[in-house]
């Protein structure tokens, strides 16, 4: 443990006045006896403070102001106090008042505290449970290419999630992609939907927080309450699929044939990825391919927007009225629509209490794992990721 202990600096006393606990100033009490010796320890980002009780009658505790705003209000004869994770490179004063039984508190005195870091915030990957060996094939082919493409990134389980925070850990990426799993996301493997977890990542995206959640994990944005239940994904599907001939491609251009379209194919989340020509899908102009030929899962996990459980306006279109609704953009959609009916990639913007950003991605071309044979489109889906966790990064 490292200890840095300052010279602590006493507040100004004016005669012997003392504020109370609603910081009115009390003139002339008896009670100006304060703390003493007040100093900290550092141990990483955890910061301990010590000090001396003053011997005077009537004690009943201490408060402790950061930069001039309660921060704790301890009872009885305490002589230290935990501040876990305080902020890099900015400097920090803690003030500690000795409490009397009467109400009033002395003045205080003050440490500053510094912690200095030149580390840089990493992306991380949140397991469904900790037993790597539960894992999906299509969970396990993405962890693997996360370790050997973020060798600095942070391989998270549940249990960590409680000691995430987002100057750390700025983006997580979260992959369940499961034959059989029903739908809803209290059907996501049981550790990572336990609640204090769902709190954590909540607490997580609130704090400015990003996430990437794919395939079926596309359900956390209701699980942690950045849409409404009744805004979760409602096309789903958890089959094992089949054999085809064609080639499944993202459509970043939203509404193709409509009045209005949504052209996203500039999106930063697109930048490199190889497209498949409208005379070889029959699709409208120019996909990004996404799975070749060969045995497919049937996994989708996105957004039927045509279906009014989800309770969006349809003027001027279905596609509009659930982007204003969520504050959200829909980037693509499947590569064969090219009208307003579902959303398949979606970025949910900074909204309210939520700081961070939530970007989803539920189709069922993105897949890791072709079981049959290796994905003629590889490339694709894993630029794909990288574009997306370099543009949450951001």
């Amino acid at each position: 443990m490292k200890t840095n202990i300052l010279k602590t600096m006493a507040v100004a006393l004016v005669g012997l006045s003392l504020a109370a606990c609603s910081d009115v100033d009390i003139q002339s009490t008896p009670y100006s006896e304060k703390v003493t010796d007040l100093a900290y320890t550092a141990d990483g980002r955890d910061v301990t403070l010590t000090w001396q009780l003053p011997q005077a009658e009537g004690l009943s505790g201490v408060r402790i102001d950061k930069d001039g705003t309660l921060a704790a209000e301890l009872d009885g004869a305490v002589t230290s106090w935990l501040a876990k994770h305080v902020a890099v490179n900015t400097d920090i004063y803690y003030t500690v008042k000795a409490c009397y039984d009467n109400g009033l508190t002395s003045e205080g005195q003050t440490v500053k505290v510094r912690i200095d870091s030149d580390a840089k915030a990493k992306a991380g990957f949140l397991l469904p449970q900790a037993d790597e060996s539960t894992l999906d094939d299509d969970e396990k082919a993405a962890l693997d290419w996360f370790r050997a493409n973020y060798p600095d990134g942070v391989v998270l389980t549940p249990a960590d999630m409680a000691d995430v925070y987002p100057d750390e850990i700025s983006e997580i990426w979260v992959q369940v992609d499961r034959v059989g799993m029903p739908q809803g996301w209290r059907n996501l493997p049981s550790e990572l939907v336990a609640d204090d977890v769902i709190a954590a990542l909540a607490n997580y995206v609130k704090n400015g927080g990003n996430l990437l959640l794919t395939k079926h994990a596309t359900q956390l944005v209701a699980a942690i309450g950045r849409v409404s239940e009744n805004r979760a994904p409602n096309l789903y599907s958890d089959g094992a699929g089949g054999e085809g001939t064609d080639i499944w491609t993202a459509q970043a251009i939203v509404g193709y044939d409509m009045t209005e379209r949504y052209d996203h194919t500039s999106h930063a989340i697109y930048k490199g990825l190889v497209t498949v020509p409208e005379s070889q899908t029959g699709f409208g102009g120019d996909t990004y391919a996404l799975e070749g030929p060969g045995m497919r899962e049937d996994h989708n996990c996105m957004w039927d927007c045509n279906n009014t459980s989800l309770e969006i306006s349809n003027e001027p279109n279905v596609i509009k009225g659930f982007e204003t609704a969520t504050n959200s953009t829909v980037l693509a959609t499947w590569g064969h629509v090219r009208d307003y009916c579902c959303a398949g990639i979606v970025d949910f913007n900074p909204d309210g209490d939520y700081l961070g950003r939530v970007l989803c991605i539920g189709l069922n071309a993105y897949e890791w794992n072709q079981n049959d044979r290796t994905n003629e489109y590889q490339s694709n889906i894993e630029l794909l990721t990288k574009n997306c966790l370099d543009y949450l990064k951001q």
